[in-house]
């Protein structure tokens, strides 16, 4: 029993690990979104229509609901490692 656990924990650790890497990649996708929309929104002022594509909005919304997801998710396998 004692080498299924810690196939389990080794398992959790790994999934971990991927949750902080697609945290963190999706963190600095989202650091983009923002900066794009702020050079766009800013180049706006001497433009008569908007220069920022309603899609990059809808990305950015997307990319934070992501971004709550893992976020979730770290939460949860934290939660069962812990209990292990």
């Amino acid at each position: 029993m004692d080498d299924s656990l810690g196939e389990i924990r080794a398992a959790l650790a790994d999934v971990s690990q991927r949750l902080y890497q697609a945290h963190h990649c999706a963190g600095l996708a989202a650091k983009g979104i923002a900066e794009a929309v702020a050079v766009l929104t800013d180049l706006d002022r001497s433009h008569h229509e908007s220069l920022v594509p309603p899609e990059l909005l809808r990305a950015d919304e997307e990319l934070t609901r992501g971004l709550g997801l893992i976020s979730g998710g770290v939460d949860s396998v934290a939660a069962v490692e812990a209990r292990l």
